[in-house]
């Protein structure tokens, strides 16, 4: 190793020094020194190579722990079998855990919340950069996040169900048997939306096919106007829309609540009813043998 032929060049140094400052040291001893200096080295390369092996030791060690990591979270609510509303860790290989909600009472068990309106408190007239990323607390309105959507959809099959109420207490549903979101790349594009069945008439199919558009990325099909900016919200907007559930809260239960002319630009899903909704819930969950 090179540390061995550094030492042996100091122990030839060390040698000569010794050599002429003692005339009276015998050949044997100074032999004696030689096959000392040769142990030192020897006794140090098995040393440097015991370290390179405990080095290569641990990195396999930190590799198993890794590939653990994977088998330690699930990826899915329905995946942990979880049977009660709570917050669970996730993991998608390749990725790092993160937390979701899982559903258990509007539509079975299983389900993982990506989307949720219910009181107006949280704005969804947000930025590129927020809809990848996420915002909002899981315990009041929230996107998950198009990059984690990205992440779950392309990991496995995926269905979509979406929970409607209007302020009247109606209440009705969408389901669509697969959903899969594009990354980035392709502008978190509604890849694949499957067939539809539920109460609430079927207003994304409209959709498909579509990139995601917010106020400051603009992928929709009217080069005239801004569709995330004339209905004040984020979405798959085509030309425009049939539906809009990232559009403005509007409180219809507010005393001081002014009905708009143009409700389209506020929470809508075209063929429930043409009014802005009271409360929306987005969720999907692995095909059954998918997980």
């Amino acid at each position: 190793m090179k540390y061995s032929n550094l030492l042996v060049a100091l122990v030839a140094f060390f040698l000569c020094v010794c050599r002429g400052e003692s005339e009276m040291e015998t050949s044997l001893q100074l032999q004696e020194k030689f096959n000392g200096a040769v142990d030192l080295v020897s006794s140090v390369d098995k040393l440097l190579a015991d370290l390179e092996t405990r080095r290569e030791e641990l990195q396999k060690m930190r590799g198993s722990l890794d590939l653990g990591e994977d088998k330690s979270y699930p990826t899915s609510c329905l995946q942990q079998n979880v049977k009660h509303n709570d917050t669970l860790m996730v993991k998608i290989p390749g990725h790092g855990p993160f937390p979701v909600l899982c559903d258990c009472d509007l539509a079975g068990y299983g389900w993982t919340v990506i989307q949720r309106r219910r009181d107006g408190l949280v704005s969804f007239y947000r930025d590129w950069n927020d809809y990848r990323t996420g915002f909002g607390s899981l315990g009041g309105d929230f996107f998950i996040g198009l990059e984690k959507l990205n992440w779950l959809t392309k990991s496995s099959p995926f269905e979509l169900y979406i929970h409607m109420e209007n302020f009247k207490g109606v209440k009705k549903f969408a389901k669509y048997d697969e959903f899969v979101i594009g990354d980035e790349s392709e502008d978190f594009v509604l890849k694949v939306l499957g067939s539809f069945t539920g109460t609430a008439g079927d207003s994304l199919t409209y959709h498909k096919g579509q990139k995601f558009s917010t106020f400051d990325r603009d992928n929709d099909n009217i080069k005239s106007q801004n569709c995330a900016q004339y209905y004040i919200g984020a979405w798959w907007y085509a030309a425009c829309l049939n539906s809009n559930l990232n559009g403005q809260y509007l409180d219809y239960e507010s005393p001081i609540t002014t009905i708009p002319s143009d409700d389209s630009r506020y929470l809508k899903w075209n063929t429930f009813e043409r009014k802005p909704l009271k409360f929306v819930q987005m969720m999907i969950r692995p095909k059954f043998g998918c997980f």
